[in-house]
């Protein structure tokens, strides 16, 4: 059994930064486990372990956190996201810390595999080290889609009533919120520059809601608090779009719904596949001390 201990702030990304590694491991032909690890989990850490037990790359992985990422089948890979890095029985696991926006101290790269800095503006990538203390440093830039939402943490923000349930896999997530144009025949044009938007619109333009709709969004968001018409409501229902009711009026609904990018889980398939492809391109895992047969 090989361990990746990847650790780090809360907010910092570490949970799809351990996801992305179990991946590759995974894809490269080894038999991997996704643990999380806590020894006193919060719903947030509950939620992570039930997320990676989804995960198929990595079968048979707990759905509850665990104290210790040991005690794994011999032959097995183990990349556990933790609270806080276990010492002594795990001195010789590979160790991986995930900060977000700044370069750790020396102190803190010491005994690192590798750094991960998550939510780098784009001016400043070009000005972080290669490495802290002879630690590797990789470089991860802000991104629409890692900093995504799903609808329920949209809920958690502002009392959404749901008009239509419609198909979206749980863990699907929106990368912005997006108010429609005041004209219908703008709408689509300007609402297919988006890959996957939250449609924000007034109850009653019923016109812009069935644009939004032809613009494959990944939710409408009405405003206003009243009902839409009916045509809206057979037209999303058609297309398993999701319809949600603000109580609020536009401006109001934005602002109060803008705080959800600071709080969100990493999870879904369209955020694993750009992390990974984030820390490829950076060159995360040709740095870490994997067998050649892995790496």
């Amino acid at each position: 059994m090989a361990i990746v201990l990847v650790h780090g702030p809360r907010g910092a990304g570490k949970t799809g930064v351990a996801a992305a590694i179990a991946r590759h491991l995974a894809y490269s032909g080894s038999a991997v486990r996704l643990l999380r690890c806590s020894a006193d989990p919060d719903d947030r850490a509950r939620a992570d372990a039930r997320w990676f037990a989804a995960c198929d790359f990595a079968p048979g992985s707990p759905s509850e956190p665990v104290a210790s990422p040991t005690g794994i089948a011999v032959g097995t890979w183990v990349v556990a996201e933790c609270d806080q890095v276990p010492t002594d029985e795990l001195a010789d696991a590979i160790r991986v810390l995930v900060v977000r926006g700044e370069p750790p101290s020396a102190d803190a790269a010491s005994g690192q595999a590798a750094l991960v800095v998550t939510a780098v503006p784009a001016y400043r990538l070009s000005s972080l080290p290669s490495d802290v203390g002879g630690v590797p440093l990789i470089a991860i830039p802000e991104d629409r889609t890692l900093a995504g939402f799903a609808i329920d943490e949209l809920q958690r923000h502002l009392a959404l009533r749901v008009l239509v349930e419609g198909e979206l896999h749980p863990d699907a997530t929106c990368d912005e919120l997006v108010i429609a144009p005041i004209g219908s025949d703008a709408g689509q044009p300007y609402l297919r520059r988006f890959a996957a938007p939250a449609v924000v619109a007034r109850f009653d333009r019923t016109d812009m809601h069935l644009a939004a709709l032809a613009a494959d969004p990944v939710c409408l968001i009405l405003t206003g608090g009243r009902m839409p018409s009916g045509y809206t409501l057979d037209a999303a229902q058609a297309k398993g779009v999701p319809v949600l009711l603000a109580p609020t009026d536009t401006e109001s609904t934005i602002h109060l719904l803008e705080d959800v990018y600071g709080d969100t889980r990493f999870r879904g398939e369209r955020k694993l596949e750009r992390m990974s492809a984030l820390l490829a391109a950076a060159g995360l895992f040709e740095r870490l001390p994997f067998p050649q047969a892995v790496g």
